[in-house]
């Protein structure tokens, strides 16, 4: 990195307008992009230059041009921020000829590829002996078990314990060409799982995971990551939810130094020495109220949708992944100093409208 230039990616997200607002007023150059001209972050007061690139999704070889024709214009080897699937997963899959024009911070091909699929996040997690949710009940199977077609598989599924939640292997793949994304969906029959799982593989061409469906309080931790130590993070609880069933939250309190916050941080060590994981992070836990058990969800090998919570609790996620493209974040930035040696602020509580 020669130049305090950065292009944020994504535009249209919160987590991309905090960003630009964080590193604005450090005095970065910031590019803002997006696949529309009206996205937010395109309008931001510190976004210096704006750039409407082809869909991800749609015509990822056309979007992966843009954006090294991007840095080229741009010049000075701008840090990348992907605050999408889509973008991040296209940004590491060509980062041979990206990092020619920009500065990236990924972990390996290997790592990113279990942190981005279900399947292999769960294998991983067993392997370092993390709780995670059982996907049916009575029956010795480990504890998310792919779908495949066939109807033998239908006394496999009256066995479990409805609702249940299906997920796709990946949130984001792309099938001939075309990228598709997926979220969790709940099923609350036998028949309708075979029906949601068929279609699901129809789609994507993955096998899908099934999973029980848990009552408790759901937890998450993020970090900024340096092979494979974490140098800072925050702690949250979940508050609020956009629906009822789940989906992105939209009240988010911190939590530090209680029983959830020390079991999220022991499996996140795990996770991140086990991947050398470099950048950001964010993992997902869910507490079983069944038994008291904090259990693993998900990981998010990207920046996350409630990162402004992070930022309003001294945390300066967007700032401190910039120093950390310049090379060891525990630099003599006294800013940076005070976020590393600092604990965040607790019960701080960020809304989404």
């Amino acid at each position: 990195m020669t130049a305090m230039k950065a292009i944020i990616l994504d535009g249209h997200l919160k987590s991309a307008l905090a960003t630009t607002r964080s590193l604005g007023k450090k005095g970065v150059q910031v590019t803002t992009a997006a696949e529309r001209g009206t996205a937010m972050s395109l309008r931001s007061r510190y976004s210096a230059r704006r750039f409407v690139y082809p869909s991800p999704l749609t015509e990822p070889q056309a979007f992966v041009q843009a954006i090294i024709s991007l840095a080229k214009k741009v010049g000075g080897m701008p840090v990348i921020y992907a605050f999408s699937d889509e973008t991040f997963l296209l940004i590491s899959k060509n980062r041979k000829e990206i990092q020619k024009y920009a500065t990236l911070l990924l972990s390996s091909e290997e790592s990113v590829d279990v942190a981005f699929d279900k399947k292999k996040t769960l294998a991983l997690a067993k392997k370092l002996n993390i709780p995670q949710i059982e996907s049916i009940q009575g029956l010795p199977l480990n504890s998310s078990v792919p779908i495949v077609q066939g109807l033998s598989l239908n006394n496999i599924f009256r066995a479990m314990s409805y609702p249940a939640v299906i997920k796709p292997q990946s949130s984001c793949v792309w099938k001939d060409g075309v990228g598709i994304k997926g979220t969790a969906e709940y099923v609350f029959t036998s028949d309708e799982l075979y029906v949601r799982a068929s279609a699901l593989y129809k789609k994507t061409g993955k096998y899908p995971l099934a999973q029980t469906f848990i009552k408790g309080d759901e937890y998450g931790i993020e970090m900024l990551c340096q092979k494979g130590r974490i140098v800072a993070q925050v702690a949250h609880k979940r508050i609020r939810s956009l629906s009822p069933t789940g989906g992105a939250a939209v009240v988010k309190k911190t939590i530090y130094n209680n029983k959830s916050a020390d079991e999220m941080e022991s499996a996140a060590r795990k996770i991140v020495e086990e991947l050398n994981w470099d950048g950001v992070m964010m993992i997902e836990f869910k507490n079983d109220e069944q038994d008291n058990t904090l259990k693993l969800v998900e990981i998010n090998g990207r920046f996350w949708g409630s990162l402004p919570l992070a930022i309003f609790a001294g945390v300066d996620f967007p700032y401190l992944f910039f120093k950390q493209c310049g090379g060891l974040v525990d630099t003599g930035d006294e800013d940076v100093n005070d976020m590393l040696n600092t604990q965040c602020q607790t019960n701080i509580i960020s809304r989404h409208f």
